[in-house]
């Protein structure tokens, strides 16, 4: 059966994790044995829309019975409990993008910083350890369903954690994460230059979703009606609907411009980056996560989003220069250290580049902001998405949407 043909239950389904001991065998050995395992709900609703996140902590053997038990802190991935968030994330088409991304595109990512002579100390280390998955419990067939699951390590027991997706991302933590981001597309280009039929195969993965058109246009038509209600925006209301009529579709579609493209991670938001601190609360390290919806377009949109969408207001309107120019300085950094020509990359098309990707993700940004000021304890649509629409929108949420309108104005994005 095709995943076509995969029909969810009606509802909301509880969501369990089934059969670990075949999944880490996977990756440990047959003689792997589990002792005892326990699950719990990682995440409120409202915090994860297009998946269930369990935590799992799992006593194991890895050489059989007489071997010493050790303990495991893992992150199950899972299929979100409702058939509508199932349908807007077109989970069987997700869920095997993100295994490709821990199975073949990162690991391809390390081979080639290895090659070029990267230190193993250094070598990328962008995404949380994998540990298995799988699409069903039968998986010899082709088939998708509610057993589906991405098993990876647990970051919050190695100290990682997200910052506060209502306060914002601060400075210090925005150039921590700029520079990983910078280097993370740096490798894509790198991939791409050096070993293009290795690059094409990893292309194949980064292709766009199927989505629903109708309910972007729905939130489209609930934006334009908030942004009326703002006073402040009504002499930029013709640029807003101008912008915002653009086709979805479209935005998405859009080819890169050589030689940019990349594989970027398009939803790069404060609950998808993990940051680790020292003793003084300073970022030493830091992880992506959520790797649903990577694709094939100009890298910049991954830094136009992840800083207008989640940093904080002060860094938005006062250092979002100063983060593009440290992008493109590290940028250039990691592509030369991989023995690529920089002259390819010259400054005048990167500043090209960033204005047209802050143009495509006007709406994406948009969007997000609904998301991220939605209150997971009093709002209704975090435990039923479908009803986004019919909430009525905070007063933090008109705040976003306000400044990041006026950004787009006064940057002469829109």
């Amino acid at each position: 059966m095709g995943d076509a043909e995969v029909k969810f239950p009606e509802g909301r389904i509880e969501v369990e994790l089934r059969d670990l001991d075949v999944l880490l065998r996977k990756k440990f050995g047959d003689s792997l044995i589990v002792d005892s395992f326990t699950t719990c709900n990682l995440v409120p609703p409202g915090e994860n829309y297009g998946s269930s996140m369990l935590g799992v902590e799992a006593v194991v053997r890895r050489d059989g019975q007489s071997s010493k038990p050790e303990e495991l802190s893992l992150i199950a991935k899972m299929t979100p409990p409702t058939e509508f968030q199932k349908m807007i994330f077109d989970s069987p088409f997700t869920f095997r993008k993100e295994m490709n991304m821990f199975k073949v595109i990162g690991p391809a990512y390390q081979a080639l910083e290895r090659e070029c002579g990267i230190p193993e100390s250094e070598v990328l280390d962008i995404l949380p350890n994998f540990y298995g998955g799988r699409l069903s419990l039968n998986e010899t067939e082709d088939t998708f369903d509610h057993d589906a699951v991405i098993l990876m390590e647990n970051l919050k027991a190695k100290n990682y954690a997200c910052l506060d997706r209502m306060v914002g991302i601060d400075l210090p933590h925005a150039k921590f994460a700029t520079e990983e981001l910078a280097r993370f597309h740096a490798v894509s280009i790198a991939v791409k230059l050096k070993k293009p039929d290795v690059f094409e195969e990893l292309k194949e993965n980064a292709k766009l979703r199927n989505f629903e058109a109708e309910m972007f246009m729905e939130f489209i038509t609930y934006l334009i009606n908030i942004v009326k209600d703002v006073p402040v925006l009504h002499p930029h209301l013709p640029r807003i609907e101008k912008a915002l009529s653009r086709p979805v579709s479209d935005i998405w579609n859009m080819t890169p411009e050589e030689p940019w493209g990349a594989i970027v991670h398009t939803d790069l938001w404060t609950n998808n980056l993990m940051f680790r601190v020292d003793a003084n609360g300073k970022p030493e390290s830091v992880k992506f996560v959520d790797f649903q919806t990577y694709m094939y377009l100009n890298p910049m949109r991954d830094l136009v989003f992840f800083v207008i969408s989640s940093c904080q207001s002060e860094v938005v309107s006062l250092h979002m220069e100063e983060l593009a120019d440290f992008y493109y300085e590290k940028f250039l950094s990691h592509l030369a250290r991989l023995d690529c020509d920089v002259n390819l990359f010259p400054r005048h098309s990167f500043d090209a580049q960033f204005a047209a990707a802050a143009s495509l993700e006007f709406f994406h940004c948009m969007f997000m902001a609904r998301i991220i000021c939605a209150d997971a304890k009093n709002d209704p649509s975090t435990a039923n998405p479908e009803i986004v629409l019919q909430v009525e929108p905070t007063d933090e949420f008109r705040r976003r949407l306000t400044e990041i309108t006026l950004k787009y104005v006064n940057e002469n994005w829109i």
